[in-house]
């Protein structure tokens, strides 16, 4: 990626996107296909500004005025992992994930862990799914816009998290535990909610 340097990246994962109206690509960010991820890139008519991964499950023919960054296939970091680690060099920080939902379900929760591991650095991480959005929420203040959504669902990554919801059918101050699932599919009062968390770490799922 040279010395492109933005502020927003968008990466593409391996699993199915059902939808491509559905995936949008802000003007100006890096596109990163994570491996397998490519063939979105294929099929949406887009040039990555890197391929990044061991390329075991890519079956496209690689084009040859790209970046391409190969591991081998034992390895600690995800695909995925690999690809968000490398916009960090690129002082990124705002991330689109698609494709990284589905299929295997290890895969999915690493997906989570990958988000976790964007907010505990202080970045902002949003998982794009098909007929859902995800994301992990750290200490602070984020807003969810009620984009057709008919669940909010709030979960505890930390043992306890304190949390407070306004506009959402079970608001106010809450405290979730990552061993009881009281946050599952709440409801938007109206056209926006926001979520206050106090202490710990909470995964959002936003489902239609």
């Amino acid at each position: 990626m040279g010395d492109k340097r933005q502020m927003m990246c968008v990466i593409f994962g391996g699993a199915d996107i059902e939808d491509y109206s559905n995936v949008h690509i802000p003007e100006g960010a890096v596109v990163i296909a994570a491996d397998g991820g490519y063939r979105h890139c294929v099929r949406l008519g887009i040039k990555p500004d890197c391929i990044i991964g061991d390329l075991d499950s890519n079956e496209e023919e690689l084009p040859e005025d790209c970046e391409i960054i190969t591991a081998p296939r034992e390895k600690d970091d995800t695909d995925l992992m690999m690809a968000v680690k490398t916009a960090f060099d690129e002082h990124i920080s705002v991330f689109h994930i698609y494709g990284a939902d589905g299929g295997r379900m290890g895969h999915t929760f690493a997906s989570v862990q990958t988000l976790a591991y964007i907010d505990s650095h202080g970045r902002e991480g949003i998982l794009h799914g098909n007929g859902f959005v995800m994301r992990v929420c750290g200490v602070g203040k984020v807003s969810l816009n009620n984009d057709g959504y008919k669940y909010v669902s709030l979960f505890s990554l930390a043992q306890r998290s304190e949390i407070s919801a306004k506009g959402l059918k079970y608001g106010g101050d809450i405290v979730l535990t990552s061993d009881f699932p009281l946050g599952v599919s709440n409801e938007f009062t109206g056209s926006s909610a926001e979520i206050e968390v106090k202490s710990g770490q909470i995964l959002v799922i936003l489902e239609k």
